[in-house]
């Protein structure tokens, strides 16, 4: 194994059988309940297991940390092979796992997309990101949802995909999400609806059910918009500017358009779309009885602008009275 490693994540070389940095503080040895030397003797994966076996629960924060480094330690195939499938069975499925090793695993998974697991071969990622993006805890849906819109890009081109893949896992995860029965899936439904509809529009084109799915997705972040709770409405707010991006096919987002000075290029079908799906939503979502959820939807007026390509007119009679609304908004 070498001395020091070679990718992106840097961290201390550790002498010892594990250098790459996998071998847990000496503290925590006797929660294993080998000796120090078996303990250094053990394979990585082997070491990873054990630690997350243990009942305590600094060993298993330990492992987790270096989950990113254990499958550099193992590489690519023993981590698609073995270590993602024990995570999917022992880790994910768990009810009762503690929320620090979960907040950990949904940012560790991102690390290992695609410097140790190529993008296309990624997709057995996402049950795992599916099941973090119902927890209760905030701060582990919320980087489920970071972690996920950051793989969905990476998933084409290459691969050798099943029919119909990974397009039906995507909108099944959007589905499940959104449909769940309890408002925090929901809430994570529409922090990856943008990234699930961007790929539908960059790589459906040809598929027959691409124009299907697509409206499937809009209707569904249309309900969320629409949801009786406060924090999934305030989701779909937070989220609305990247979702009229997605659905008005920007390659940029917003921020990155209006800093370029250039006016984006968008079709008569997609800036259709905004018009008449998005505009009402938005409308909707900044006149909410919650004040948190007219905030953020005011805060996408530059993202609701570039969707309807900048034109003059429709900004002023779209945007422009919602972001004289804001300013006039008594809440803030």
């Amino acid at each position: 194994m070498p001395e020091e490693s070679t990718t992106k994540w840097s961290h201390a070389p550790i002498a010892g059988p594990l250098a790459s940095g996998t071998t847990p503080a000496l503290t925590l040895a006797r929660s294993l309940q080998c000796t120090t030397e078996d303990l250094t003797k053990m394979a990585p994966f082997d070491l990873f297991v054990a630690q997350l076996s243990s009942d305590s629960t600094e060993a298993r924060v330990d492992a987790m940390k270096k989950l990113a480094l254990v499958g550099e330690a193992i590489g690519t195939e023993d981590t698609i092979t073995k270590l993602i499938p024990y995570l999917n069975e022992n880790i994910a499925n768990e009810e009762d796992d503690d929320d620090e090793i979960l907040l950990l695993l949904a940012g560790q998974l991102g690390l290992m997309v695609p410097g140790l697991i190529p993008g296309h071969r990624a997709m057995p990622l996402l049950p795992i990101l599916e099941r973090l993006c119902s927890i209760e805890e905030t701060v582990v849906r919320d980087k489920a949802v970071e972690t996920t819109s950051a793989i969905v890009p990476l998933l084409m081109p290459g691969g050798e995909y099943d029919p119909g893949q990974p397009f039906g896992l995507l909108l099944g995860m959007a589905k499940r999400l959104a449909a769940a029965d309890w408002f925090t899936a929901k809430v994570s439904a529409a922090g990856i609806l943008p990234a699930c509809y961007a790929f539908w529009n960059a790589h459906g084109q040809g598929l027959d059910n691409v124009d299907e799915a697509r409206r499937e997705l809009r209707q569904l972040f249309k309900d969320l918009s629409e949801d009786d709770t406060p924090m999934v409405r305030r989701s779909a707010a937070k989220y609305l500017g990247k979702f009229v991006e997605a659905v008005a096919g920007l390659t940029e987002s917003a921020e990155e358009v209006v800093k370029s000075g250039k006016t984006p290029v968008i079709s008569d079908a997609n800036k259709g779309l905004v018009t008449y799906e998005l505009v009402p939503i938005f409308r909707a979502l900044s006149s909410d009885e919650q004040d948190s959820v007219r905030l953020l939807s005011v805060s996408c007026a530059g993202s609701m602008g570039c969707g309807l390509a900048m034109n003059a007119g429709l900004t002023a009679e779209v945007v422009l009275p919602i972001v004289r609304g804001g300013s006039k908004d008594g809440s803030w």
